[in-house]
């Protein structure tokens, strides 16, 4: 590897590591799962060397590279099995973000991702649709359908939080 590639991955890697590590987290909830999901991608990252666009090109393959290897770990039954780890409700400040950090874990990895992309990362639809190769219909369906569960979830426990 040539110092400007070190220096390359360097970089790309301190951008997004973060941001990798809470998605994937959130999609496998556990910390050393997630560590080596985003570990996975960077690895890819550098075997494939792909060329890119633009920054938001970059960001986007890095992010459907560890949504893709977060769907593979989740795939075996021990994964699908795993209670949530504290080190996912450690980012909330407040004991209400980690009650309703709790139920947003509980929905299925499909609406749980797109939950937490679109109202803690702050991505608009079409950008989740872009970074996950979907439709933007697609993501708006799961968005919807995430937070009914999520209202559904949050009236059984007597407390609503959500706006109708």
């Amino acid at each position: 590897m040539t110092n400007t590639e070190s220096e390359y991955f360097e970089a790309v890697y301190n951008e997004y590591a973060d941001d990798l590590y809470r998605l994937c987290l959130v999609y496998l909830k556990k910390r050393e799962n997630a560590e080596e999901a985003v570990t996975d991608a960077f690895i890819r990252l550098m075997e494939r060397k792909p060329v890119f666009r633009n920054k938001e090109h970059e960001k986007a393959w890095l992010m459907k590279t560890a949504v893709n290897i977060c769907k593979n770990m989740y795939k075996s039954a021990w994964m699908r099995n795993v209670i949530p780890n504290d080190e996912v409700l450690s980012y909330m400040a407040t004991s209400e973000e980690v009650s309703i950090m709790e139920d947003v874990l509980s929905l299925p990895p499909k609406y749980r991702v797109i939950i937490y992309m679109h109202y803690y990362q702050g991505y608009k639809a079409a950008e989740i649709a872009s970074m996950l190769h979907m439709n933007v219909s697609t993501v708006l369906s799961r968005l919807s359908r995430g937070r009914q569960q999520l209202r559904d979830i949050l009236t059984e426990g007597g407390v609503f939080y959500a706006q109708r």
